[in-house]
């Protein structure tokens, strides 16, 4: 079994979406959690209604994970932790060209979804290799194959995470150690709300196809129990996009352009 009772599963960005989703999913399995966000009220409300429902403890750090000293401080809390289960799902997009964006703000995107991950897999592998027990979750995106303008640097991290997930996999394969890049495509949830994205706009159009965080979730650990280490779930929702793939880039370049005017 992928989840065990008793154990304690470390989730990044856990306020909402697919972060609040994983947290339910291990808390309903008996999981104790360590969760981290930046909303404080949100993620508290989660943390209570978590421990109320499942009789669990819930420690929640409220920290910016893009800031290597808020990474250092969570690495220096989760020290002496038995840590079975650590999700690397922080992380957030920007809307404009790269040229046009803020450059700080991109390397505190590259900071979140790269440092902070391999920071926080580096303190908590080894002694998942030595039990011969853990399981890996890095957060990628549709993204990773399916490059966008305006999207340069998400895109590149997310790349780089399928990359890093297969090879940390190739490294631990024989250990008992489960590693696993997740790559979702649109999910109804508060990440594209901030892109500039309402809710009401989160409905099935053309190759266009929205999951919920639940379904997500429910894929990525069916996944992981079948070894499989790039994961993108829903396969009528990624069919469209699976599509594209096969395209001469150049056609590609076309759709993808004016997909983004």
């Amino acid at each position: 079994m992928i989840i065990e009772k008793n154990k304690t599963a470390l989730i990044t960005g856990a306020t909402s979406g697919i972060g609040a989703a994983f947290a339910r999913r291990f808390a309903k399995e008996g999981y104790n959690l360590i969760v981290t966000g930046r909303r404080k009220e949100k993620i508290n409300s989660l943390a209570k209604e978590l421990r109320e429902e499942f009789n669990i403890s819930v420690d929640v750090f409220i920290v910016e994970l893009s800031s290597m000293n808020n990474v250092e401080f969570l690495i220096k809390k989760i020290k002496n932790r038995d840590i079975s289960v650590l999700v690397n799902n922080a992380g957030f997009a920007t809307k404009g060209k790269f040229a046009d964006e803020n450059l700080n703000v991109q390397e505190q995107m590259i900071n979140l979804h790269i440092i902070c991950a391999m920071k926080l897999i580096h303190s908590i592998l080894p002694n998942m290799i030595k039990k011969k027990n853990g399981t890996i979750i890095n957060l990628s995106s549709q993204s990773a194959f399916l490059v966008m303008p305006k999207n340069a640097a998400y895109s590149g991290t997310k790349a780089f995470l399928n990359a890093f997930s297969e090879s940390i996999y190739l490294e631990v394969k024989d250990s008992g150690v489960k590693v696993q890049a997740l790559c979702p495509g649109f999910v109804i949830s508060d990440f594209h709300e901030k892109m500039g994205s309402p809710k009401a706009n989160h409905k099935n159009k053309g190759i266009i196809r929205w999951m919920t965080p639940e379904k997500v979730v429910n894929i990525s650990l069916e996944n992981l129990k079948k070894g499989k280490v790039i994961c993108k779930p829903g396969f009528f929702e990624n069919l469209g996009m699976n599509l594209l793939n096969f395209l001469p880039k150049i056609i590609y370049y076309k759709i993808a352009t004016n997909f983004c005017k």
